[in-house]
């Protein structure tokens, strides 16, 4: 079985004392694919620097909502460039969220637009954050001609149905595995060849390592947790998310 986590951070200073171990821990654990997404230019340049240090390890670049209010005008240009090295396979992680608020909302509808050019330009995918935005994320994403996944989903199967009818994939990962999490009926409602697996890693462990630091890793633990609800194979689980994260990230 080989496994494609889309989503982490390992640039975070969580695995400064780690970080090749988790790596390592990662490969031998079958998670063979795995994307560095950035949250900001400096870590998205950092993402990219180690992603070039390993085989099957790929970058996304882009600026968080929560980074947006910082966002001048001359870093447009600058993320335009970090995003055509051969080792960026996606913008982001990129979007709205009005539920923290650390950016004032207008700043974040320009800054998300910005960066929906660059991929458009670039042909890119792109890695959609949203939080209690739903609606102006889908209003936003109708304008562009752009491919992505919603990277944690967590909302209604309304919000998941316009996902999917939009074309786009959705990102599961530790959140399916919380005791309360309604994500486990409204997963019954979405094929699996429109999921795509993911960590967040260090954020959002799943359960039995809920409360712990997150690692590529442990995202074992979700595609089992998805292959009961499905009623499917953990080898199938393994197939068809990853085929679904190479078609969209890879082109393979």
């Amino acid at each position: 079985m080989e496994f494609f986590d889309t989503h982490i951070h390992l640039q975070d200073k969580a695995f400064f004392q780690d970080r090749e171990d988790v790596i390592n821990r990662a490969f031998n654990n079958g998670i063979n694919y795995l994307i560095n997404v950035g949250d900001s230019l400096k870590s998205s340049e950092d993402a990219i620097l180690l992603a070039k240090k390993y085989g099957n390890f790929y970058a996304a670049a882009g600026i968080h909502p929560h980074n947006a209010e910082s966002f001048q005008n001359n870093m447009a240009e600058k993320l335009l460039h970090l995003a055509k090295d051969k080792k960026v396979v996606a913008i982001g992680e990129i979007g709205l969220d009005f539920y923290k608020d650390f950016s004032p909302e207008e700043k974040q509808k320009e800054v998300f637009e910005k960066q929906l050019i660059i991929a458009q330009e670039l042909s890119l995918p792109v890695i959609i954050h949203t939080r209690e935005a739903y609606i102006e994320t889908f209003a936003i994403l109708k304008k562009y001609q752009v491919k992505g996944v919603f990277h944690a989903f967590s909302s209604t199967r309304e919000d998941a149905k316009k996902v999917l009818d939009m074309g786009f994939y959705i990102g599961i990962g530790g959140i399916l595995t919380f005791k309360n999490s309604l994500l486990k009926d409204v997963l019954k409602f979405i094929p699996v060849d429109r999921i795509v697996l993911e960590t967040d890693a260090p954020y959002l462990a799943p359960v039995p390592m809920r409360g712990k630091r997150n690692e590529p890793a442990f995202l074992i633990y979700t595609a089992k947790f998805l292959s009961e609800i499905k009623d499917i194979t953990l080898e199938e689980v393994a197939r068809i998310t990853t085929k679904n994260a190479r078609v969209l990230f890879l082109n393979q």
